[in-house]
């Protein structure tokens, strides 16, 4: 597949994975506490076993793309967004300043990516346990999915960086090889 292909396929599944984040519904009456934990752990863990799944398939096969695991990373943000925002309606005071969904997006990036404001901050016990679990989650899988796919990146500039100077005919190594510049 071409590139342009890609990237227009990334792009309408990630805008596909945003439009469902801003319109599932998360008002379930006459939902007890132990099942919504379970199915919450449960979501949890498939995401953190699809990430790891990712990076495991990109670490063995070193020519696969990248799309798959730029995908999954942001269905895990926007999981873990849903469960604040589900959280915040739910429980009010629990987050305090988290009042929609992109209060939620918001609030999810500072909190995964550790820059935090303080606009939006977890109050509640239940809230805290939720963003320490984030912060595992993101130090434990994303962090590691994010290196992956920065090697990844930088293998590929490295790769084509090789391919040019061997097109310049040169078999000096590049550290010992000089470029003159033409002047203008």
């Amino acid at each position: 597949m071409t590139g342009w292909r890609r990237v227009l396929r990334l792009l309408t599944f990630t805008a596909l994975a945003l439009v469902a984040y801003f319109t599932v519904p998360v008002s379930l009456e006459d939902e007890n506490l132990v099942a919504r934990a379970v199915t919450g752990v449960a979501a949890l863990l498939l995401l953190a076993a699809g990430v790891i799944w990712q990076v495991v398939v990109h670490v063995e096969d070193q020519n696969r793309q990248v799309d798959g695991l730029l995908l999954a990373l942001v269905i895990a943000v926007l999981a873990f967004a849903l469960a604040f925002y589900r959280l915040a309606t739910s429980y009010p005071g629990e987050i305090v300043g988290l009042e929609t969904r992109l209060d939620s997006l918001y609030f999810t990036m500072t909190t995964l990516l550790t820059v935090g404001y303080g606009d939006i901050h977890a109050q509640g016990q239940v809230a805290r346990g939720l963003v320490l679990v984030a912060m595992v989650f993101n130090v434990l899988v994303i962090a590691t999915a994010v290196s992956t796919v920065t090697a990844r990146i930088r293998k590929k500039a490295e790769e084509r960086a090789e391919a040019r100077r061997a097109d310049v005919g040169s078999d000096l190594p590049a550290q010992r090889r000089t470029f003159k510049r033409k002047p203008r």
